[in-house]
């Protein structure tokens, strides 16, 4: 069952024909019934060309959050907006920062004031080591501090450490900043990847730099061309699949994350399989899926269950329920019933 849950999500697809041999069908004779039309099952033509389902995302992605706690004061950047790296995106209320380090520096210089005037002492002598010694650690601490107040000041300012596109903003004026916590998606677009879950049976015919073809029906079925640059090695514990990727360029960014996309790739380890059209298929009160197919004499329906692996590029594969030489009904089966008498025509 692991295998039909893209069945639903591509119910409206409707592809054309499946193999057809005349050997049985030209031995028909025409009699009284519902006409139907009838194909002969037999291995598909595109038997390697595998259909899988995919999800486009961008092809870079890194959560912006600033690095101190405080009010946001101005947030610069919309979503979808495009930012060069080190632009500014969002300024936290900084006046507690530039007090505490106003005083750092203070500390600092008298933390110097006070060294320039025993070291003198030290080297001639008159001033013991040990005070020496508290003297120094004092100024080098007091440097230290004032150069942590003054990062964090400038950590009140988040800049765009990449290129790219501003994919969510999840901050507003006088929100409270904790810090880690995302503000900004960072993506870029202009190449992205299609992730795609393959089956556990079927990923040992994938390898990468194979051509892989991908249809987005939000852009009217437009076909673009890539190629398989990851293939996972860890797979999904509840469906026993492996996460691949394909690369796809994406210059004018009318590809967007998120999309779901149709993905054919040349599977040899699919070898020969019935693919039959997936307009055929019904689906039971049960969700069973079955076909009609002509019987023996060619004059009776006959209901068919059957089990669905997933789609090729010319239609659904079936796994288990025809056989080569079975006539199924591919037109007039929205008439008919088990049992029903049929004409084959042509």
């Amino acid at each position: 069952m692991k295998q039909l849950n893209w069945f639903f999500a591509v119910s409206a697809l409707i592809l054309a024909g499946c193999s057809t041999g005349n050997s049985n069908i030209d031995k028909i004779v025409r009699g009284k019934g519902i006409p139907v039309k009838v194909s002969e099952i037999g291995k598909s033509i595109n038997a390697t060309d595998h259909m899988y389902i995919g999800t486009i995302e961008e092809s870079f992605s890194v959560p912006l959050s600033f690095l101190v706690t405080g009010t946001a004061e101005k947030v610069l950047v919309d979503e979808g907006q495009m930012v060069k790296k080190g632009q500014l995106l969002a300024i936290l209320n900084n006046e507690s920062y530039q007090n505490m380090y106003q005083v750092a520096l203070s500390k600092a210089k008298q933390a110097e004031d006070a060294y320039n005037r025993l070291e003198p002492m030290y080297k001639k002598g008159s001033l013991p080591e040990i005070k020496y010694v508290e003297i120094k650690t004092g100024l080098d601490q007091a440097h230290s501090l004032a150069s942590i107040s003054e990062k964090n000041l400038n950590d009140c300012n988040l800049y765009a450490p990449a290129d790219g596109i501003v994919g969510r903003r999840m901050i507003e004026p006088g929100m409270s900043i904790i810090p880690g916590k995302p503000v900004f998606q960072l993506v870029k677009i202009d190449k992205v990847n299609v992730k795609i879950p393959v089956p556990e049976n079927e990923i040992a015919g994938i390898q990468k730099g194979q051509e892989a073809y991908v249809k987005v029906s939000a852009l009217g079925d437009r076909k673009f061309e890539g190629e398989v640059t990851e293939i996972g090695v860890l797979s999904n514990p509840l469906s026993h699949t492996y996460n691949i990727k394909v690369a796809l360029n994406n210059p004018d960014k009318i590809l967007k994350p998120g999309m779901v996309c149709k993905v054919s790739i040349n599977n040899p380890v699919m070898g020969n399989r019935i693919v039959v059209p997936l307009s055929v298929i019904q689906v039971g009160g049960d969700k069973s899926k079955y076909v009609y197919v002509a019987n023996s004499s060619k004059d009776k329906v006959v209901k068919r269950n059957v089990e669905l692996g997933s789609l090729a590029s010319n239609g659904v594969v079936i796994t288990s329920g025809l056989s080569a030489g079975d006539l199924l009904i591919t037109e007039g089966y929205q008439k008919i019933n088990e049992s029903t008498t049929i004409q084959i025509v042509r």
